[in-house]
């Protein structure tokens, strides 16, 4: 019985000591964890600062980088809009130098004969003008140049312009009546009736500055090798004055924008480049422009062609064939006709 007992003693404390061997194992773990956890709570505090820091740096680049996103906007927009102010400061130069050039040629012009006086032919195309046509006409009459023709092309009024056009005189001027087809078409109809060496265009609201035709003799007679030209003119009222307009040539402005009324523009008879586009309702005179300088460059005359009005309705603003009809033009002669 004794000895049953100091077995199962020994058993129990041999129990015992695996016990408190684990519990000590467990307590070392645990301390060693305790020791990693010091570790990392000492870590964090020692950087938890720098990282706070960090996302403070971070957030204050982050505004200054919205500022100056913020800065170069308002810097675009200012650029945007000086731009445009230095193009307009460049056209208004453009215009007080040709004004000079236009002064001191006019001048010598008026001054001395022309040694070559070739025939020059006016088409002047009018559809239901008839208040303003004489207007017009009475200023190729009041030409200085007299070696011309002037075709008149009624574009089938409904006016009294045929009245207009009977009771015209002068042996130089020449009408003809056609059926309604827009303006491109009265055009092509003028052209094909011209006798002249030399072809020119006046709109039924406009006037011919007396020295143009002289002008358009001095520079073909003159300069046998060029097939065209044009000049400038004067629209009647722009912010109330009236404003000058006579363009350098440059192609890649020209397929930009139009360098010249139909009233200044000229060029030799007998051209197949010279035709009216008559698919155009607007913008034909650019359409020709852009035609006859396609392979050679135009003689940029120093003269006033025309005063350009404002007074029609029509010229108030843009019709609403215009964005196809510019478009069309641009695609012709950038070279892409076919591209939808």
């Amino acid at each position: 019985m004794a000895a049953a007992l100091d077995r199962r003693r020994h058993s129990d404390n041999d129990e015992i000591a695996e016990l408190r061997s684990l519990i000590a194992a467990q307590a070392a773990e645990l301390e060693r964890l305790r020791g990693v956890l010091e570790h990392h709570t000492a870590w964090l505090q020692d950087h938890g600062g720098a990282l706070r820091d960090a996302d403070a740096r971070t957030t204050t680049v982050e505004a200054r980088q919205r500022a100056l996103d913020e800065r170069q906007e308002a810097l675009d927009g200012w650029l945007d809009g000086h731009d445009t102010a230095f193009h307009g400061l460049h056209i208004r130069t453009e215009q007080l130098e040709a004004a000079r050039d236009v002064r001191t040629f006019t001048h010598w012009l008026d001054q001395h004969e022309l040694a070559a006086t070739p025939k020059i032919s006016i088409v002047l195309p009018t559809h239901n003008r008839a208040e303003l046509l004489p207007r017009a006409i009475a200023s190729v009459e009041a030409q200085r140049y007299l070696n011309w023709e002037l075709v008149i092309v009624d574009d089938a009024s409904a006016d009294s312009t045929p009245k207009v056009l009977a009771a015209l005189e002068d042996p130089r001027i020449r009408t003809i009546r056609v059926a309604h087809g827009g303006v491109c078409a009265a055009r092509n109809a003028g052209l094909a009736e011209v006798t002249g060496d030399v072809v020119a265009y006046l709109d039924d609201d406009n006037t011919m500055h007396p020295l143009w035709l002289k002008a358009l003799a001095w520079a073909f007679g003159g300069h046998p090798e060029i097939t065209a030209a044009y000049g400038g003119f004067v629209i009647d009222d722009i912010g109330g004055l009236p404003t000058l307009f006579l363009r350098r040539y440059d192609r890649e402005t020209l397929l930009e924008e139009n360098l010249a009324d139909i009233g200044a523009v000229a060029h030799r008879a007998g051209l197949p480049e010279a035709r009216f586009d008559e698919s155009l309702v607007e913008m034909g005179d650019w359409d020709l422009l852009l035609a006859l300088t396609a392979d050679r460059d135009p003689l940029v005359i120093p003269a006033i062609s025309c005063y350009y009005s404002t007074a029609s309705e029509d010229r108030l603003s843009h019709g609403p064939t215009y964005d196809t009809d510019f478009a069309a033009i641009r695609r012709k002669h950038s070279g892409t006709e076919d591209t939808p």
